[in-house]
């Protein structure tokens, strides 16, 4: 049976509803003077009115989804000839952004459901919000069967306890647990979230084409960190002379013509963000089809992705766990073997050990490995790319993807480093091997190694052998024991 916003919050005293709805109707329709009268207000008041009204607006969706779920405990939705809650709040809401009616909606549905009551009340409190309870309701059912032993209601509060943070927090949180409690739940989603990637265009009216891409977790952070790396403001030289004025509108870089001062780089960030997609793609082909050779210097060197993680996740816990080493009855003969952890870019993403370590093998990456108080204990080396001549080679050897049964051709091919760069295999000839990105995902997943001579790759498919022991930079040796921060 659906529950009434009563049952989770005190009554207010007799008559107070009709009073609001009268103040209601009074504030909605003295929205429309607010535009004209804003002149006659001084700086502090505008600032006022900006925060009040957004807070108002935080609280009167809460408001609206408690009012939902009375509209639903009282059959009010159900007499009526709409479809559903959503359809009967778009009745009521005429014009208002379909996400937010969707949103109010589908949370009033759910605070109905007296288990949720949790919920309700923080809702009638205002201690959260209800894109807040929209992310809580979504994600705790898909930690909560990986926490056997946890209460609901418990869970429930503490993604509410996150409210200021906002969903993305909430969704922050589900990929740490899972990363924590359930690994194989994120290369699993990684991998069909691959699986179902797409990239199409359409030509516009206008002219103009729309490109619509849509990537998984693990690949869309290495795309935009690439473009925010190549779509910084950069200040443009700007002639003194009167005919090329430092307000002309920005088409580009401008040519130097004697003295000049950098003046502002005027694009909007999506024409930067368009500029680096261009630029990238260019650089690109021009490397695939021999006509430029590998960018060096800046372009190469903000290509870097820092990824933290603490030591216990990077090394001894991935013995210390047990989940090394352990042979299933998978369809192969082994399950797979799935790592512990996760790590975090310095753009805000979240990723499983398995796409990072993919990551390490065709990105300059940069261990900065924490203690136990999340203090740097070091911060390792970039590794050299499979680049030039040596990826020549490599090519020249493997022909194709070295993974057993697959003949993908080179260009749709990473150069995997067999031992690890990070745990101290070296950049050469006989610790590469082309694959493709589906197999290259799976000899990380499940730790496999392989046979590399000047000839040929063997890979061993038993799984948990790939070395995962910490190394030092390219042709160096590091001890195993936890490294001394400084000054100790």
């Amino acid at each position: 049976m659906a529950q009434s916003t009563t049952d989770t919050h005190r009554p207010a005293a007799p008559g107070t509803g009709a009073r609001l709805v009268a103040l209601l109707n009074e504030f909605t329709n003295g929205l429309d003077e607010w535009p004209g009268a804003l002149w006659q207000l001084d700086e502090a008041a505008l600032g006022d009115v900006v925060g009040g009204m957004l807070r108002i607006t935080t609280r009167a969706e809460n408001v609206a989804a408690l009012a939902t779920t009375d509209a639903l405990s009282r059959g009010t939705v159900a007499n009526s000839t709409a479809t559903g809650a959503p359809a009967w709040v778009a009745r009521q809401a005429a014009g208002v952004d379909p996400v937010v009616v969707r949103r109010v909606g589908a949370v009033g549905v759910d605070c109905a459901d007296p288990r949720n009551r949790v919920v309700a009340e923080a809702l009638a409190t205002g201690s959260a919000s209800v894109p807040v309870a929209a992310a809580a309701f979504r994600e705790v059912p898909h930690v909560l069967p990986q926490l056997p032993s946890a209460d609901r209601d418990e869970l429930l509060g503490r993604y509410l306890s996150l409210s200021e943070h906002g969903p993305r927090a909430l969704r922050e949180l589900t990929t740490r647990i899972l990363g924590e409690y359930a690994p194989q739940r994120l290369v699993r989603d990684e991998e069909r979230q691959q699986e179902c990637e797409s990239v199409f265009w359409a030509d516009l009216p206008s002219g103009l084409t729309r490109f619509v891409a849509e990537l998984s977790g693990g690949h869309a952070a290495v795309v935009k960190h690439a473009l925010r790396a190549l779509s910084a403001p950069a200040p443009q030289p700007c002639a003194t002379s009167t005919d090329d004025p430092c307000d002309a509108p920005n088409v580009g870089p401008l040519p130097q013509t004697g003295t000049s001062a950098p003046g502002r780089d005027t694009r909007t960030p999506a024409k930067r963000r368009a500029d680096a997609l261009v630029r990238l793609v260019e650089t690109s082909a021009g490397v695939l089809d021999g006509t430029s050779p590998r960018p060096v210097g800046e372009f190469g060197g903000t290509a870097k992705i820092l990824v933290t993680m603490d030591y216990n996740t990077l090394y001894e816990g991935l013995w210390d766990a047990g989940r090394l080493g352990q042979h299933g009855s998978g369809e192969d003969g082994f399950a797979p073997t799935y790592l512990p952890g996760i790590g975090r870019t310095t753009d805000g993403d979240y990723l499983d050990a398995g796409t990072l370590r993919r990551l390490a093998c065709d990105a300059d990456l940069i261990p900065a490995v924490l203690g136990t108080e999340s203090e740097p204990l070091d911060v390792g080396c970039a590794k050299r790319l499979f680049t030039g001549g040596l990826r020549t080679a490599i090519i020249h050897r493997d022909q194709h993807c070295t993974f057993p049964g697959c003949d993908r051709p080179p260009d749709w091919c990473d150069a995997h480093h067999v031992r690890p760069w990070w745990a101290g295999g070296e950049t050469t000839l006989t610790n590469a091997a082309l694959l493709c990105a589906r197999h290259h995902t799976i000899v990380h997943r499940d730790l496999l190694t392989a046979q590399v001579t000047t000839t040929g790759v063997t890979w061993d498919l038993t799984p948990g052998l790939m070395p995962t022991r910490p190394g030092g930079c390219v042709g160096t040796e590091r001890s195993t024991d936890p490294p001394v921060p400084p000054g100790s």
